[in-house]
């Protein structure tokens, strides 16, 4: 419902509509073959004009299937003067919970329209609306509450105990990923090397491979310090404050960083990559931990665990959106479609970074922030994008989307219109934090067994369902997506012939995740964990 207040004019609508049996306080129309109401005081219809009296008239678009008594009760003038979004993660049960409010100026309760991953609590309502993520249906409350289980969270690559001929492949995969030159680029580019060194560092570690790993992390620490620190107008890579929209922009910016555009997707690869080396580097949290925390109030908002540290010159919330419970990609959303979101992969690992350095911080305000955004992030993901549980709209002929946007699902990317790379996206980056995913058969079953791109993550994809067929390919030889560790795609594979699927829908603390038969679950912990 939209409340429209008018100053110093007679409040006013005119339009091509069809009176469909009015009164003075509800105006009850049929425009373009749906039926819509205008509620205010001492209505009055004069061929294309509807007019009242006072200064507001409110606007609803009538439910299809509604019934008329209970939707003209639960819809009324009372405006929402309002609206809160809280979350709270319950480490015993394993959820996280959110919880929506919306007050009005008469202190009643309302009409909301309810997404399909949320959960329909109060007093239902017949009728419902339609939408690109799915069917809304509603309900009457003051209040609604959202609950998603949490996933399991991994915030290490854990210490897997391989086969010899196994380990053997890890360890040369990852002699093979530190000859690979150095990666290059920006915002994106430049910040998903980050994300690739530290990667290696973690499946090295696990490996018990202490020359690599020493090796990635030396690599990774100057270029992490680099962009961290500015030397001056012949610097080439930094962060520089935006004093008139309260962020950071990341120099070089790719994709249109630079108008707040994917601030998610790249800094969630520094703020990891950042984490994995203050693990192993304390002195490096001590010297340039100040300015990371900035990076996550960038993208997290300064509500994201900074409780007794100033972090006024940023927006509460920057790409969160608390109603659709999932992240959006465009800065300024310049779109009639309204805003999007392409890689829910990244959006889920920029929740996960949050995590990982709120723990590496001793941060438990910003941990417990970065978890409850992981959980739900990581339900719409496999719920909007990947397709979970989920009946798409008439002539989607897909399971997976692309870019879910605001009005409308894409099949489709902003790079390529390859289906390995509508579904690759969603795939990316592989962490330890990637097993929310779940089973991959269905995914399999729309791409096909033959990817002619990037079938390195569809191998690594395949493994949550198929460890064994998953194997069978990356020694048959795979396409590459190159920020992809080569090392941690055969150590996910071979660890998941060892554990077995995973289970995330097991209540475990953070840093630990349940794997094999759901009844007889093998609790894995990461180090430190």
């Amino acid at each position: 419902m939209l409340w429209l207040r008018f100053q110093a004019a007679a409040p006013t609508l005119t339009g091509a509509f069809t009176d469909a049996g009015s009164s003075a306080t509800r105006a009850r129309l049929d425009i373009a073959g749906g039926r819509w109401d205008v509620l205010g005081r001492n209505l009055t219809l004069d061929g294309s004009t509807l007019t009242g009296e006072g200064e507001q008239l409110a606007v609803a678009r009538v439910p299809a299937g509604a019934d008329r008594a209970s939707w003209e009760a639960a819809s009324t003038t009372d405006p929402v003067v309002r609206t809160t979004a809280a979350m709270a993660y319950d480490a015993t049960a394993g959820t996280v919970t959110q919880t929506l409010t919306a007050q009005r100026a008469g202190g009643g309760t309302g009409a909301w329209a309810l997404l399909p991953h949320q959960t329909a609590g109060p007093t239902a309502l017949p009728g419902s609306y339609p939408d690109a993520r799915g069917t809304m249906s509603l309900v009457t409350a003051g209040a609604v509450q959202v609950r998603v289980p949490m996933p399991g969270l991994l915030t290490a690559v854990p210490r897997v105990p391989l086969t010899a001929a196994a380990k053997k492949a890890v360890l040369a995969d990852l002699d093979r990923d530190l000859a690979d030159p150095p990666g290059a680029g920006g915002s994106y580019f430049g910040l998903k090397e980050l994300g690739r060194l530290a990667t290696i560092a973690e499946v090295a570690a696990a490996s018990g491979a202490e020359p690599q790993r020493t090796t990635a992390l030396a690599r990774l620490k100057p270029q992490l310090i680099d962009w961290l620190t500015y030397g001056g107008p012949a610097d080439a890579r930094y962060f520089g404050y935006d004093k008139v929209w309260g962020g950071l922009i990341a120099v070089p910016a790719e994709f249109g960083a630079n108008d707040y555009n994917d601030h998610h997707f790249q800094y969630g690869y520094l703020v990891r990559a950042a984490a994995v080396l203050a693990a192993a580097d304390p002195g490096f949290a001590r010297d340039y931990g100040d300015v990371v925390d900035l990076i996550v109030a960038d993208y997290a908002g300064s509500k994201a665990g900074f409780a007794g540290s100033k972090k006024d010159g940023f927006p509460p919330f920057r790409a969160f959106n608390a109603y659709l419970g999932s992240s959006a990609a465009s800065g300024f959303a310049p779109f009639a479609d309204g805003n999007n979101q392409e890689s829910s992969s990244e959006a889920v690992a920029a929740w996960e970074a949050v995590v990982r350095w709120g723990l590496v911080r001793d941060n438990t305000e910003m941990t417990g922030y970065g978890v409850a955004h992981y959980a739900l992030e990581a339900a719409t993901a496999r719920m909007y994008w990947l397709g979970a549980g989920l009946t798409r709209p008439a002539g989607y002929a897909h399971t997976t989307a692309g870019i879910v946007w605001d009005a409308k699902i894409d099949y489709a990317t902003w790079f390529d219109p390859k289906p390995e790379s509508v579904l690759g996206i969603q795939l990316l980056p592989l962490t330890a934090g990637s097993f929310y995913r779940g089973p991959s058969a269905t995914r399999e079953r729309e791409l096909g067994d033959h990817p002619r791109v990037w079938a390195d993550l569809f191998a690594a994809d395949l493994a949550l369902s198929d460890p064994a067929a998953a194997r069978g390919r990356l020694d048959a030889g795979v396409t590459r997506e190159e920020s992809t560790s080569r090392a941690m795609v055969r150590y996910w594979v071979e660890a998941l012939a060892v554990l077995g699927p995973p289970q995330p829908g097991a209540p475990q603390p953070v840093g630990a995740l349940a794997f094999g038969p759901v009844n007889a679950p093998r609790v894995v912990r990461a180090p430190g964990g």
